[in-house]
């Protein structure tokens, strides 16, 4: 027996050296995006010139503070996609790059819940559903922290998430669109 394996590892070290390979870069590949958390929500923040990671943090710990666990896990993840987009219709490379982004994420219902510079040009150049009332153009959760000008605070209205309506029903007021 002891005869038998040593000639078959004498032909065959190299298949299990490259299945032991192949395994290696398939765990590689695919175990971290396996063992990273759900996110529960997604903020898409969009604005000309963006918010600092720092400012993005602080969104993010407020956000949680007001949340609930949406997927069960034990814990309340959110994620912050930031889209620097100018929808006033200037057309150029990296504007149309970051409206595609854009585009993917609202076809797509990543994000549910928006931080909008511009909601006027928003409004006018997606098809995102937002309704008047759910606006909130004085955002009292988020005093104090470094947002750009005028930027409103909206929830998607055809959100997969209907929850999301009632954690967040506090912070939206009966403003219409400026």
């Amino acid at each position: 027996m002891k005869a038998k394996w040593k000639n078959w590892w004498w032909y065959h070290w190299w298949h299990v050296l490259l299945a032991a390979v192949v395994a290696g870069i398939v765990l590689y590949s695919f175990l971290p995006g396996l063992l990273r958390p759900k996110d529960d929500y997604s903020i898409a923040v969009i604005s000309v010139g963006g918010i600092s990671e720092k400012t993005a943090a602080e969104l993010t710990k407020r956000i949680i503070s007001v949340s609930d666990d949406a997927n069960g896990d034990g814990r309340v993840n959110i994620r912050v996609n930031q889209f620097t987009v100018d929808l006033s219709g200037e057309a150029n490379a990296a504007n149309y790059q970051e409206t595609a982004r854009l585009d993917a994420d609202l076809v797509g219902k990543v994000s549910s819940i928006f931080f909008i510079e511009d909601p006027v040009a928003f409004r006018a150049n997606t098809a995102v559903p937002v309704q008047p009332g759910e606006l909130c153009s004085e955002i009292m959760l988020f005093e104090g922290m470094e947002l750009p000008e005028g930027m409103l605070f909206t929830i998607r209205s055809d959100s997969d998430d209907p929850a999301i309506f009632s954690l967040y029903g506090s912070i939206l007021s009966d403003s219409e669109w400026s």
